[in-house]
């Protein structure tokens, strides 16, 4: 962390030029997932520079592809007093900040975009702490199903019809499942998120809790809500999934394994799709909207656009933001492709709704396990204990109870 805290010293310093005279400039701190929004990006810089004379936006990205290794040097940025002016960040990180005073309030212009033009619940609530608006979502995620049609072919199920609740996604995955000899699977009819980053592992696991009609901390981020008979369905769901061998602690999974034919279903963000065009455009496969428990929602989060209070031209920042989420920007910015589009105006175009893959993800419900301090820590908590019960080292009633103590520890720091 020390050798990190130097590096990014050295990489703010070395940007610290002094403004010519009569500019304003601003820096964005972002981090890329494709060489499409580099591009992007760039041509927003000039276009916004050329229509705001006297100002000047620099794209500071972050030199790596680690969603955690870029929050980590936000947040060291805000530590060491070089922020950059503004940032896209994930709701999680976003909260915090705002909760110590660190980021400036959105415009009335801001407000009133996330207001009318947000795409559903979860992005309009994710730029708030409390009441106050602290920016605009651009990016968002949350999961749906993925299935391979070749192999519900085979197996003789319809592709068209893909499992709408629990019970047909197990009596489903059963028949896809293909067992070795000694009834391991060799291929997962279903696959679960079962180890790797803990947050992302119990991520997975709260859209099973969402579904099941409960939610995995209080909506002010005050207490853990996973001792639950929600949270306990959710988890018989694994149980039954490992029980019946439809998928193993050591069949690896996620989308390396769809892509590669050891996985039949999966749940999955909508950035799956285009690394699916991408890498295994073979692959004949579909995505459908998440099986019901009690309901169908996914759990998933934001990435909102905000600025630094520290920022010397506040005006600025908050003059490109707005035109990034603008209809001209903004829908340049989803032809990227790939790209669930955040907000209302561009993703009712027909063009948008045509992508029949990408449209699921856009009438799929969804929920944030909650934009609190702390809810990154208390997610990690919680999959590492998931991680335990999966390995077969905790009950599920162990599993739950250890987690929600532990969890309200942490989240006791959030009821001052």
């Amino acid at each position: 962390m020390g050798l990190l805290l130097v590096a990014l010293v050295l990489f703010a310093g070395c940007g610290g030029a002094r403004e010519a005279p009569g500019v304003k400039t601003v820096r964005l701190f972002i981090l890329f997932i494709s060489p499409q929004q580099a591009e992007y990006f760039r041509w927003a810089e000039r276009t916004f520079e050329a229509r705001n004379p006297g100002t000047d936006v620099i794209i500071e990205q972050f030199p790596g592809t680690s969603l955690k290794d870029y929050e980590i040097k936000l947040r060291l940025r805000f530590a060491s007093r070089r922020e950059p002016d503004l940032m896209l960040g994930s709701d999680n990180v976003i909260a915090p900040l705002a909760r110590l005073g660190l980021l400036d309030p959105a415009p009335e212009t801001i407000v009133r975009r996330v207001e009318t033009n947000s795409l559903n619940d979860l992005v309009r609530r994710a730029p708030y702490v409390a009441d106050t608006c602290y920016g605009i979502a651009t990016d968002a995620a949350w999961q749906a199903l993925y299935y391979n049609k070749t192999m519900f072919r085979a197996a003789g199920l319809d592709p068209e019809r893909p499992p709408a609740t629990w019970p047909e996604l197990l009596a489903a995955a059963d028949r896809l499942t293909v067992r070795r000899r000694d009834g391991s699977p060799e291929r997962a009819g279903f696959s679960l998120r079962k180890t790797g980053f803990k947050p992302g592992t119990a991520e997975k696991w709260f859209t099973f809790v969402f579904s099941a009609g409960g939610a995995p901390f209080s909506p002010d981020g005050t207490r853990a809500t996973l001792n639950t008979p929600e949270a306990r369905a959710a988890l018989d769901f694994y149980q039954s999934v490992l029980d019946r061998r439809i998928d193993s602690i050591g069949l690896e999974g996620d989308q390396q394994g769809f892509g590669q034919g050891r996985v039949a279903m999966f749940f999955r963000e909508a950035h799956v799709v285009r690394w699916m065009r991408e890498n295994h455009p073979d692959v004949d496969f579909g995505v459908a909207p998440l099986p019901a428990g009690a309901r169908s929602r996914s759990s998933g989060g934001a990435y909102v656009m905000s600025v630094a209070k520290a920022s010397k031209h506040r005006d600025v920042a908050w003059a490109f933001i707005d035109f990034l989420t603008t209809d001209e920007a903004y829908g340049r910015y989803v032809a990227i492709g790939g790209i669930l589009p955040v907000m209302r105006s561009i993703a009712e175009r027909p063009e948008v709704r045509a992508d029949s893959q990408l449209a699921v993800f856009l009438k799929q419900p969804a929920a944030s396990p909650g934009n609190f301090p702390l809810v990154q820590r208390a997610s990690e908590i919680t999959g590492a204990y998931l991680e335990r019960f999966l390995y077969g080292l905790m009950t599920r009633d162990e599993m739950l109870a250890r987690a929600e103590r532990d969890v309200n520890a942490v989240l006791e720091a959030n009821r001052d």
